[in-house]
This record gives C-alpha cells, structure tokens and sequence, in this order.
C-alpha cells in the first residue's frame, strides 16, 4: 500500500484550515481579516497534524 509522506498530510490540512478559517472569519465579521493570526494559526495546526501524524505512525507501524 502506497502510504502519503507526513508532509503532504499536514501541508494539505493547514491551507485547508487557513482557507476555512479566512471564509469563517470574513462571513461572521464582515470587517478586516486578521491573516496574521490566521497564517499562525495555520502553522500552529501543521505542527500538530505533523507531530500525530509521525506518533502514530512510530505507534502502529508494522
């Protein structure tokens, strides 16, 4: 089975996160984006993705 490498994974869901987090933020606030709390909180959620994603894979790899 060909398994995805842990980079993709993460960088997949962070711009994922980022573009949800920017359309969330723009229909309930209608004001200014704050895409600096949103870049970091994108790279904030890449790390996580990419700790788990390598825990779990050190923790059931064959």
């Amino acid at each position: 089975m060909n398994k995805k490498s842990p980079f993709f994974t993460a960088i997949a869901a962070s711009i994922l996160y980022f573009i949800i987090l920017i359309l969330l933020r723009y229909f309930a606030d209608h004001s200014s984006i704050d895409w600096q709390g949103a870049l970091l909180g994108a790279i904030i959620f890449w790390i996580v993705i990419f700790v788990v994603h390598q825990f779990l894979r050190k923790r059931y790899s064959d």
